[in-house]
């Protein structure tokens, strides 16, 4: 069944039948501990169409952080029935339904060490995890857990923690990527489980057999900054465009495509516009030296920009949100180069955030001795550092600046500044609910 492929993407997932599960329990380890609550959500034709839900007497005690954590008491089970009375409606419940939970690397094995000890054969259904799924489909997302998941998606989610609830969210945030899948013309059963680069949500992969119309109704559709890769034989990088409104500029590329000999186009979405040109000077000297001057050309012939010597000079550290809904990046032009950024999500890394700036401070300080480093190509140094500078002026409340002395002050401010470009940003890019 893994290697048949069906003749459309609709076909394929509408044929296919789910059963996401979720354990509440008395504890993690599988040969000591109960269940005490046990959710189930069965998904068929691409809907929900029936739930199942057993609170469980585990016949023991119940840890006051687990109970702080659902909300189940030992009263609230103590009249429950015994697994062992309840196990025969559960699997019943599941059948051959492919088994899906957002952590399968707990429920399952959890749920099979219950039939080891009652001696009934375990589950070998097929398996989805939602959260590596998540992780393949969003590589930048610093969190992945089910709440956050729920929130950038907008799926309800009321009772975290509660079996049913958290089985529910789990469902409707696969049937969210079942639609993005959809959308991707998957059509191999095998791609389901391995969801890898081609189905990542920031970006989209358009093959030559495909044409440049597809390219162009794309980037039409494209609200915010995004990068545009162009590729020739073996995958070699013939252009590089970050665009700052990909709808204005589709028109344009038209015929700048036509010069080019390409086998894919790859587009990348962006937070920032200025996210695209820190990929543009990261993968820039992958471009071959003849085509590299296009790349320049095609740069000066659509942004006017003003000269910015002082720049770097003026500047220590910028935040600004990252494209993933809740997270943000703070870049460094005390050592300045490609990889000087962090993505972090606040203000649950506010820990993290401070180290980071202050390590940046501490090697500026001693193994640079108070120099600042600058890593531009010199091929785009003038026309990146320009579309930098007019990126703070155009958008100056996207922007957070912070000097060394902002973040040695003891009051920490500047952590307030951040929360208030979270309370006012965090979601600038809707994504990924919206996705390319």
């Amino acid at each position: 069944m893994q290697d048949t492929i069906y003749n459309s993407s609709h076909e394929l997932l509408s044929s296919l039948r789910f059963c996401v599960i979720d354990l509440e329990t008395t504890g993690g380890n599988a040969e000591t501990e109960k269940i005490i609550e046990i959710g189930m959500v069965k998904i068929d034709n691409r809907k929900i169409s029936e739930e199942r839900s057993f609170l469980v007497n585990p016949e023991k005690d119940i840890p006051d952080f687990v109970q702080k954590l659902t909300g189940i008491r030992k009263i609230d089970v103590e009249h429950s029935p015994k697994i062992e009375e309840v196990i025969d409606e559960i699997i019943e419940f599941i059948g051959d339904s492919i088994l899906v939970a957002h952590n399968t690397s707990f429920d399952i094995p959890f749920l099979n060490g219950v039939l080891k000890k009652l001696q009934r054969p375990i589950l070998d259904n097929k398996v989805i995890c939602t959260n590596i799924m998540t992780k393949y489909m969003i590589p930048d997302i610093m969190s992945s857990n089910l709440n956050y998941m729920s929130q950038i998606f907008n799926i309800p989610h009321s009772q975290a923690h509660r079996a049913i609830e958290d089985a529910r969210a789990t469902g409707n945030l696969l049937l969210k990527y079942l639609d993005i899948f959809e959308s991707k013309n998957i059509r191999k059963i095998n791609q389901l489980y391995y969801p890898r680069n081609k189905f990542e949500l920031d970006r989209a992969i358009i093959e030559h057999s495909e044409g440049l119309e597809k390219v162009f109704n794309s980037l039409n559709e494209i609200e915010n900054p995004c990068v545009v890769s162009v590729k020739g034989d073996n995958g070699v990088v013939l252009t590089i465009l970050p665009l700052k409104n990909p709808k204005k500029e589709a028109e344009g590329l038209k015929t700048y495509f036509q010069e080019f000999r390409w086998s894919q186009i790859h587009i990348r979405l962006c937070g920032p516009f200025i996210e695209g040109l820190f990929f543009l000077n990261a993968n820039y000297i992958k471009i071959p030296e003849s085509y590299r001057s296009k790349t320049v050309e095609y740069l000066k012939s659509h942004h006017q920009t003003s000269a910015s010597p002082k720049f770097i000079d003026e500047n220590d550290f910028i935040i600004t949100p990252h494209l993933i809904n809740g997270q943000f990046i703070v870049y460094s032009f005390l050592n300045f180069s490609p990889y000087s950024q962090l993505i972090f999500k606040f203000p649950s890394h506010k820990k993290k955030l401070h180290q980071f700036l202050l390590g940046q401070i501490s090697r500026f300080e001693t193994q640079q001795k108070g120099r600042k480093k600058v890593i531009i190509q010199n091929d785009i140094k003038d026309i990146f550092l320009g579309l930098f500078n007019d990126a703070l002026i155009q958008e100056p409340k996207v922007y957070l600046t912070l000097k060394i002395s902002d973040i040695r002050d003891e009051r920490k401010a500047y952590l307030d500044k951040i929360e208030l470009l979270a309370d006012e940003e965090s979601d600038r890019y809707q994504f990924p609910a919206k996705h390319l």
